[in-house]
């Protein structure tokens, strides 16, 4: 007789996985949250479907176990707390389950995982075959003859199921080694230390040699190099590290796993519960799992299978593969010369990791110093090179290779998270790993750790990718902006920016006498004198309770006060304008003027990190400080923009802007012939707008009416509704309305573009740019109204933005070929907003001026005039 199924979920596990897997603009009809509800009730629906279980229970965290922090302080210490808007979650998740009569167990001073251990046990020993749904792989040391981890490859993607085999397959160790396994290499994510200089694969070798930790230790004395150093002078720490590890499998727990039964619940309750929360596309799935009756089959899914290992070979045998590789065929060889987190291997020393393809499979390769430059140099020269990261690879490279950048070819360079960024923008990280599980069905095995690993992924990865992005259509994206922009953005990092010291600590003096100023007149306003300004929930009981001001939205610890709720009431209320007045000010101060000194480098230089692969419209982000959150319209931005200053006395910041480029696109696409005219009658656009829209003659129109009229241009790029436009304008819905209608009658082109840019999105599941990059958009398919409408906003802008995206990346390699061209001493520091910034000496001053200007316009290439606004001087940061 078949064996009944019980499946243990880890709901922790899987609600954090469905937060972070889906926007978090799904909420409920009263405005609660619920991307991450629906996300675990949809992979909860899944699981049913697919794996049949007679019987379910859901397992959550209830603390953190004394024995483990007891034993390790430092257990789990680094985690950031629950974001409140998941948090909030959690009792609605649990509300589904109830309604669905699925067992919730929780058990004060426990950890989900050891509930997962207990009835896993007691399945077994009750003869039930028990599936452990988790993300977490520590889990792999429960697996036994009737007990298996089902996980899925990425995010809320396909199943996939580690018996005892494919356990082995992937860490080398079986199940009931797992314990032992971790007690040596650690867990970084739950910071558990192990012992150091320990990864997977040495790990692996230590146990199949020895059979246990305790063996291994016992034996230490006998293993030669840092390796025995280490495992002597830290056997107290891998003990320690095994005993945390360790999954418990007594927690108190009443429930007997052979009773729980699956199916049970009464239909119409559970519909109502979906209902409530506008879940209303689960309801027909809901459906037709009532009255399946169970498989007792093995679940339908695939067991994870593992690439094989490219074993790791001496430098010499390395060397001559290379060769014979170069010689051969092209064919990709992965690079790295990083560990994985941008840091530099070895320190100053340059350490290179090629895993180089040699016949049906490859082998990996360590080169240090000289024989690591000139790997290098042949590779760049004669192969094809794909790394994880290739910005990192180059910026390392640099210190020891004749001129890696100049020898950079896109045709024959990859960068894997880049090219797969192009495929899926909204994907939450490019970490070879998962792209591995993504795009090869595979998890990567490789020898002597982490950078081996990554090498030897990239260089399987590296013809899949580009075989899907010639399928999709995305190939040339890749080849003409964003492989060519790489180099760019080294040669800006490692320039960086000058930073006035002085003036930003004279402007820190100002502020801070400021931000106390603003702090006494809240409290005067609020009329408490101890009132904390900076804790939201004294601010929502003095402003709501106190003051009795109309509140907005409630959360779970009382009153909002975010920016959106004190927005509203600035307009009526003083100290809601002057609470957001101090926490721009705090947060200015905080993140720029105190900040930005500290992060100097050697060179008394600032060195941010440009990234291209965070935003999904295709845009460049900064990052170690983020430089795009400075804003450009306030005074305090401005002067604290004024303080990034040129390297040399007697220099000049130069920046070129765009003006109203995305406004110019949507002419160029929609051929609106209004609009089009309203850009080359040489008139002011705003006011040429506000004319057609308030049926005035131009020369009699307002300066209110223009400022209408520049919102509803600019909130028609973003898809802006109604509700929208009348809040930013603090009008009605109506007024709001109407402008909008009236703008769409003076601009029909428009309205027509829209609506068929948002019915292919529907149609093909993206939106693109004039370059060819796609968005896509997953929640054009959301059954919730509020969702698939965020989705079709995004379908209208992404054109627009994206290629104003575009533009500026093509511009920055134009202007970047045409400064080394011109041998220039003038450089390229900046890219904020849509802007270029330059340093230049006075002498090149107007080369400088007319190249940044000439670059913006021939990558624009539109059917509409564009204006390119150049300014120079030290007050380059006010001059546009």
């Amino acid at each position: 007789m078949a064996k009944r199924v019980l499946a243990v979920i880890d709901g922790n596990s899987l609600v954090h996985r469905a937060y972070h897997a889906l926007p978090p603009t799904m909420t409920a009809p009263d405005g609660r949250p619920t991307n991450a509800v629906f996300g675990f009730v949809s992979m909860l629906v899944r699981l049913i479907s697919e794996l049949r279980p007679d019987g379910l229970v859901v397992a959550f965290d209830k603390g953190r176990p004394a024995f483990r922090t007891d034993a390790l302080a430092r257990y789990k210490i680094h985690r950031p707390p629950t974001p409140d808007d998941l948090r909030a979650q959690f009792p609605m998740v649990k509300r589904l389950l109830e309604s669905l009569h699925v067992p919730v167990v929780e058990v004060d001073g426990w950890e989900g995982d050891d509930i997962l251990g207990t009835l896993a046990e007691r399945g077994a020993a009750a003869g039930l075959r028990v599936l452990l749904v988790t993300g977490d792989r520590d889990a792999f040391q429960l697996v036994g003859d009737d007990v298996v981890v089902v996980t899925s490859k990425q995010g809320l993607g396909d199943l996939v199921v580690y018996d005892a085999d494919a356990v082995f397959d992937r860490y080398g160790v079986t199940p009931a080694q797992v314990r032992d396994f971790l007690g040596l290499k650690g867990d970084t994510s739950d910071n558990i230390p192990g012992v150091p200089g320990v990864g997977e694969k040495t790990a692996a070798k230590l146990i199949a040699e020895h059979g246990t930790l305790d063996a291994v230790l016992e034996n230490a004395a006998s293993i030669k190099g840092k390796l025995g150093e280490n495992l002597r002078e830290y056997a107290d720490s891998a003990r320690v590290s095994r005993e945390v590890a360790t999954i418990r499998c007594d927690v108190p727990i009443d429930l007997d796993p052979a009773s729980v039964e699956w199916g049970t619940f009464d239909l119409a309750e559970a519909v109502a519960a979906f209902e409530e929360l506008r879940f209303t596309s689960l309801v027909p799935r809901l459906r037709e799992l009532v009255g399946s009756a169970p498989q007792h089959a093995a679940p339908m899914v695939e067991t994870v299978r593992v690439s094989a290992a490219w074993p790791v070979v001496g430098e010499a045998e390395a060397k001559a593969a290379l060769e014979s590789c170069l010689d051969g065929p092209p064919r990709w060889v992965g690079a790295v010369c990083d560990d994985g987190a941008g840091e530099s291997l070895f320190g100053d020393r340059l350490e290179l990791v090629l895993a180089i393809p040699a016949g049906e499979a490859g082998v990996v390769g360590r080169f240090s110093g000289t024989a690591a430059a000139g790997a290098a140099e042949s590779l760049f020269a004669r192969g094809l090179v794909a790394s994880p990261d290739l910005k990192i690879l180059l910026h390392v490279l640099r210190d020891g290779v004749t001129d890696p950048l100049g020898s950079l070819e896109p045709a024959r360079t990859l960068d894997c998270g880049v090219a797969a960024y192009l495929l899926e923008s909204e994907r939450s990280g490019y970490d070879v790993e998962g792209l591995c599980d993504a795009y090869l069905g595979a998890e990567v095995s490789c020898e002597q750790g982490t950078s081996a690993g990554r090498a030897h992924g990239a260089a399987l990865l590296a013809s899949a990718l580009l075989e899907r992005l010639e399928e999709d259509g995305s190939l040339a994206c890749l080849s003409d902006i964003e492989l060519p922009l790489v180099p760019v953005l080294v040669r800006m990092e490692d320039v960086g920016v000058g930073i006035d010291v002085a003036a930003l600590r004279a402007l820190g003096e100002e502020t801070s006498g400021e931000i106390a100023s603003i702090a006494a007149e809240i409290r005067s306003l609020a009329g408490v004198d101890d009132l904390n300004v900076d804790s939201p929930k004294q601010l929502g009981e003095v402003i709501f309770g106190k003051l009795g001001l109309p509140p907005g939205k409630r959360t779970k610890t009382g009153y909002s006060t975010d920016s959106s709720v004190l927005s509203a009431l600035a307009p009526a209320y003083p100290i809601a304008e002057r609470i957001l007045a101090y926490r721009e000010l705090t947060k200015l101060t905080s993140t720029y003027i105190d900040a930005l000194p500290r992060l100097l480098g050697e060179d008394g230089r600032l060195h941010t990190t440009f990234n291209q692969t965070v935003a999904a419209t295709g845009r460049l982000s900064s990052s170690n400080p983020n430089l795009q959150n400075i804003p450009i319209r306030s005074e305090l931005g401005l002067r604290i923009r004024a303080a990034f200053v040129p390297a040399e006395p007697g220099d000049l910041m130069v920046t070129a802007d765009y003006s109203q480029i995305e406004l110019r696109i949507l002419a160029h696409l929609s051929r609106d012939e209004g609009l089009i005219e309203a850009f080359t009658s040489g008139r002011d656009f705003h006011s040429v707008t506000a004319s057609r829209v308030f049926g005035v003659t131009p020369e009699n129109v307002t300066p209110e009416q223009r400022r209408r009229a520049k919102a509803v241009n600019f909130g028609i790029v973003y898809g802006q509704t109604a509700h929208g436009l009348g809040g930013s304008l603090g009008i009605g819905y109506g007024e709001a309305q109407a402008m909008i209608d009236r703008y769409f009658a003076a601009y029909p082109g428009v309205r027509t573009y829209l609506d068929a840019t948002v019915a292919a999105a529907h149609r093909d599941g993206w939106a693109v740019t004039l370059y060819g990059r796609k968005r896509r958009i997953p929640t054009l398919l959301a059954s919730d109204h509020n969702l698939r409408a965020f989705g079709e906003r995004t379908a209208m802008n992404h054109p627009m933005q994206g290629t104003a995206a575009d533009i500026m990346k093509l511009a920055m390699i134009e202007a970047d070929r045409r400064l080394r061209a011109e041998d220039l001493r003038a450089r390229m520091v900046l890219q904020v907003h849509d802007e270029l910034v330059f340093e230049a000496p006075v002498s090149e001053l107007e080369a400088v001026k007319a190249l940044a200007a000439e670059s913006m316009t021939r990558a624009a290439a539109l059917s509409v005039p564009i204006e390119v606004n150049v300014g120079a001087g030290p007050d380059w940061a006010s001059a546009k």
